[in-house]
């Protein structure tokens, strides 16, 4: 099996989380230590955090951790769970390039078990850095998911 998803999961997922919260959390232990308390630097470290919470949340922690292509089905892994889905029930597909990690979302038509969306950051292409171009696995699969269902 083929894997379509990028390396760099676990990076984006868990690593630079840690390392975000990790210095803000150190930061914002020092600014609260500070006598005279100095409201700024305590309220520009919480606020950093929040923001960092909403956008990891929206962006990142969402994504499946691998997605293995097996010709006519992927499989998808997120934390202990895995799910193995038919190209057939793949309703639409869609790419978000202007987020990093780029990601691709697969609408399904049946509910599996990691929900009616499965969405993964794409291994990395040459040919996605072509602006106003399709990403290449966004169009391979569109494709495929055409050439399985014209052909049922």
């Amino acid at each position: 099996m083929r894997r379509i998803s990028s390396s760099m999961t676990v990076w984006h997922k868990r690593v630079f989380p840690a390392i975000w919260f990790g210095l803000l959390g150190v930061y914002f232990f020092f600014a609260v230590r500070h006598r005279p308390l100095l409201i700024v630097p305590v309220a520009i470290a919480a606020a950093m955090m929040l923001f960092g919470f909403f956008v990891m949340r929206a962006y990142v922690w969402d994504l499946a951790d691998e997605v293995l292509d097996g010709g006519d089905r992927l499989v998808v892994r997120k934390g202990a769970l895995e799910q193995t889905l038919l190209l057939r029930d793949v309703a639409e597909v869609k790419i978000t390039r202007n987020s990093d990690p780029t990601r691709l979302t697969l609408v399904l038509a049946v509910r599996g078990v990691l929900g009616d969306k499965i969405v993964f950051a794409p291994a990395f292409a040459a040919a996605s850095l072509v602006p106003f171009s399709r990403h290449p696995l966004a169009k391979e699969l569109e494709d495929r998911i055409a050439m399985i269902k014209k052909n049922r």
